[in-house]
């Protein structure tokens, strides 16, 4: 028995394959025709969409505590 083609599916599977690349789209890492994909995808699907938004937060955020001064008392201590 052949399975019928259903769109909803192979849009879950598209977002999870978007997903697993946000990273690497980010950090500029996919080759030109797969960052197009993950750009095409964004433009319709509100959810990557957000998650990316999300991601790219985090990320600055992560960035700008390397930029955060650490006082002696808060350092871990050596082992």
């Amino acid at each position: 028995m052949r399975m019928a083609w259903d769109p909803m599916r192979r849009q879950h599977e598209r977002c999870r394959e978007v997903r697993a690349q946000m990273s690497n789209y980010l950090d500029g890492e996919l080759e030109r025709r797969e960052a197009s994909g993950v750009k095409r995808h964004m433009l319709w699907c509100p959810n990557c969409r957000h998650m990316l938004r999300n991601l790219r937060r985090t990320i600055e955020g992560l960035g700008a505590l390397r930029d955060v001064p650490v006082s002696s008392d808060e350092r871990p201590a050596s082992v």
